[in-house]
This record gives C-alpha cells, sequence and structure tokens, in this order.
C-alpha cells in the first residue's frame, strides 16, 4: 500500500513547477493502492499545484445522443473514469458547462480557464478547456493511453480535418444552478473508425523520441507527461504535411 508522501514524491519528481497547468487522464485501478484511495489521490494533486491550475476530463459524451438533452453538470458523472467523478463532487473543483467535453478544474484562475466552454459550438473546441493547452502547460497520462489525449481533438478542428463530426447539429442544454445554457452542435463521428482516436496512439514513440514526452513514475502506473505546447506544435506539423495524418495507423513521417 502506498502513502500520500509516496505520491507527493512522485509528483515532485515530475519535475515541472507547482504553479503549472495539468491535465490528467488517468485509469485509477493502475494507482488504486493508495491509501485513503482516489481521495487522496486528488488532494496531493491539489496541494502540490495549489498555485497551479489541476484539470480532469468530465465527458458526457456517452449519454447525450438525442437532440434537446439536458446535462445537470451537478448531479451527471462523467463517462471517463472514477477519479474524474471523484473530483465532479469535490466543492474545490468547478466544471465547465460543456455539454459533452466538459472538464473540473482547481487552482489558479480555474474559473477564468473554463468559461469559454460556456459558448461552445463544437466538441473539442480549439479556444475550449482543452484547446487551451496550446498555450502551455502539460499532459499527464496515469496509466491512460495516448488515444485518450482528448488535446488532439482540438488541434485537428483547428485544422478543420474533414470526417470528425455528424451532419446533424443536436441541441443540447446544461443546468448551471439557475441557469439553462443552450447549445447547437455537432457529436463526434467518423467513418472510418468510431474511435478515431485510438490512431493518436501512434505518435507516442514519436514523442518520446523528440523529447515532447517522457515515461514517468507515478505509484505502479506506466505513465506518460507530455508537453502541451510542444505536442501542439508538432502535430500542427504532421498535419500540415498529411490532413488525414491520423485517419488510419500508417506511419508518421517526420523529422
Amino acid at each position: 500500500m502506498y502513502s500520500r508522501n509516496d505520491l507527493l514524491n512522485d509528483i515532485k519528481n515530475l519535475g515541472i513547477s507547482k504553479d503549472s497547468t495539468i491535465m490528467i487522464h488517468s485509469a485509477f485501478s493502475s494507482i488504486k493502492n493508495i491509501d485513503g484511495g482516489g481521495k487522496t489521490v486528488l488532494s496531493v494533486f491539489k496541494e502540490f499545484f495549489s498555485d497551479g491550475l489541476v484539470i480532469l476530463p468530465s465527458h458526457t459524451w456517452n449519454i447525450m445522443n438525442k437532440d434537446n438533452d439536458i446535462l445537470d453538470k451537478s448531479l451527471c458523472n462523467s463517462c471517463v473514469g472514477y477519479l474524474t467523478n471523484l473530483a465532479i463532487k469535490d466543492k474545490d473543483f468547478i466544471r465547465s458547462n460543456h455539454p459533452t467535453h466538459s472538464v473540473v478544474a482547481y487552482g489558479k484562475n480555474a474559473y477564468e480557464y473554463i468559461k469559454d466552454d460556456d459558448y461552445a459550438i463544437s466538441p473539442v473546441s480549439p479556444n475550449g478547456s482543452f484547446g487551451k493547452l496550446k498555450n502551455g502547460g502539460y499532459i499527464l497520462f496515469i496509466g491512460a493511453p495516448l488515444s485518450k489525449n482528448t488535446f488532439i481533438h482540438s488541434i485537428e478542428e483547428e485544422m478543420n480535418v474533414a470526417d470528425r463530426f455528424t451532419d446533424h447539429i443536436y441541441t443540447f442544454y446544461v443546468k448551471d444552478n439557475d441557469r439553462l445554457l443552450e447549445f447547437h452542435m455537432p457529436k463526434h463521428y467518423s467513418t472510418l473508425n468510431p474511435h478515431i482516436s485510438d490512431n493518436y496512439e501512434k505518435l507516442l514513440p514519436i514523442i518520446l523520441d523528440k523529447g515532447i514526452a517522457r515515461r514517468v513514475k507515478i505509484l505502479d502506473s506506466i505513465s506518460y507527461l507530455v508537453d502541451s505546447k510542444k505536442l501542439y506544435v508538432f502535430v500542427k506539423e504532421v498535419l500540415n504535411n498529411d490532413i488525414h495524418a491520423f485517419d488510419d495507423l500508417r506511419e508518421i513521417k517526420y523529422i
């Protein structure tokens, strides 16, 4: 059984500053052997990054499937894991108002960071909570594969990659206390693969080789830390060279 201090030491050993912005994708089963469970994990990240910003995805794309669906963000769990659902219930985190791809955030300027999700017109806007990672920060994959890297969706949106959305524009609502926000947007869809993000996984050996990502220790998990700004620059280069680079698993040509 690991202790709180074991996790804190692993986070310190990431070698990044306490005022950093960090997005966490996690498979809690890979780190569940810690005293206090998920609440300890969230508490340690909040402690270390108290001068920074901690973000977790809290997606609900799996349940928002028909027109006029209403998301009560204070009650609805996410479909992306145990840890993020704990964060939804943690009073220190605030949840963005995106109907299908919300996040929960804690720390400095958390509201300023997430507020543009109120105006989303697509699943992962370049100007939303994921897209803003291009301005600097880190993405930590704790036992989770790179196919979970929602940030890359925002880059594909920015580059207008074809065959990524439904033709249908849905009407969604988000209940935010006494407000009911209305959204009009497509959902993710590709004729090539129902899970097109599986193809992002082929980036891992390349970004490790280029120093954009590195393998790190978070308890017993297989984990990776990615520099989001460097990843943004590289993925844009890849897509400028071949706009269909992630349509399949063919090898990416890079320098």
